[in-house]
């Protein structure tokens, strides 16, 4: 049975974006497992900019908006863990002054004012006095409000594939004025993925994965940033089917589905490891627990669309085709 993610919230996901929000898993959220918008929906393209070699250049966001920009941004507030790890990725790091609670990564967040996640309040934003505010697709809804006390905000809805997320690399060096440091991250995570794809290229048949990203049995479908680096390694997802990008599955369905790996992204969160899999009823019978294929993951890197993503790609080869060269 597949119930909506609608029908409660999850504290303990609150690192789950969307995607990832995305993906949101994309980073956090401090209610549900997802995003507000984790039905699914078409594939959302990333805000894109026109390459240009200096400003002004006028970029288009996620929600259409186009907005110009006469210079780099000097203060820059981030509501998009994966957005912030990129900012700092790509040099901008030093013109970042906020970013939301979820933001941890790299340690030099710590330094920065921390701000509300979920429903941030504008006017600690606008304190900051910032020149760019970049919202996630948490606070979608929130973007006008914001516009309308004459913050520049852009709306970058977290990508959904890596082909998004790398474009979204790009469009932040430009945005930022670091559109070599840009291109550059841009081009070796690419190149990073291409010899991924080229490791996987025999494989014919890749294992059947469940990937867990709450106790209560949350999972991320296909169409899902997660779903998206199972689908580039040829894997077979227990989620296939299911009419929300965040389900809820009941124990039956994974039981009947019987993966062949388990990916736990609550493993450290919400103490899931090999053993408390075993332990749950009927469970012990399963592929992946008999041959001990239950695998804690970080949360951060696989559920976050940011540089990272490509560590949680490079790592998923070794789980799940540990023989292939």
């Amino acid at each position: 049975m597949i119930r909506s993610i609608f029908s409660r919230t999850r504290p303990l996901l609150a690192l789950v974006a969307i995607a990832l929000l995305a993906a949101n898993a994309c980073g956090g959220d401090d209610s549900s497992p997802a995003p507000s918008t984790a039905t699914a929906q078409p594939p959302v393209a990333s805000a894109t900019a026109t390459p240009v070699a200096s400003f002004p250049f006028t970029l288009t966001d996620s929600g259409g908006t186009a907005v110009t920009f006469k210079e780099a941004p000097r203060r820059i507030i981030s509501y998009s863990p994966g957005a912030t790890e990129i900012l700092f990725a790509v040099g901008a790091g030093g013109q970042v002054v906020g970013v939301d609670r979820f933001s941890d990564y790299p340690s030099e967040t710590s330094t920065k004012t921390k701000l509300e996640y979920s429903n941030p309040a504008p006017e600690p934003a606008l304190a900051l006095q910032p020149d760019l505010v970049i919202m996630a697709t948490r606070q979608e809804g929130q973007v006008k409000q914001f516009r309308d006390l004459g913050m520049r905000a852009v709306l970058f809805k977290e990508p959904e594939d890596l082909k998004g997320v790398i474009a979204q690399v790009r469009t932040i060096g430009k945005l930022t004025g670091h559109s070599n440091d840009g291109d550059k991250l841009a081009n070796g995570m690419q190149q990073r993925i291409d010899a991924i794809q080229k490791r996987v290229a025999s494989v014919t048949d890749g294992p059947l994965v469940f990937y867990e990203l709450s106790p209560d049995l949350y999972t991320a479908a296909p169409n899902t940033f997660i779903g998206a680096l199972l689908t580039l390694l040829k894997a077979k997802n227990v989620a296939q089917g299911a009419t929300t990008q965040f389900p809820q599955l009941s124990a039956e369905t994974v039981i009947n589905a019987n993966p062949q790996v388990i990916l736990l992204a609550d493993g450290t969160s919400g103490g899931q490891s090999l053993e408390t899999v075993k332990s749950r009823p009927g469970w012990s019978n399963l592929l992946a627990v008999k041959n001990g294929r239950v695998f804690a993951v970080d949360v951060n890197v696989y559920n976050r669309p940011g540089p990272r993503v490509v560590d949680a790609l490079e790592q998923l080869v070794g789980i799940l085709y540990p023989d292939l060269k």
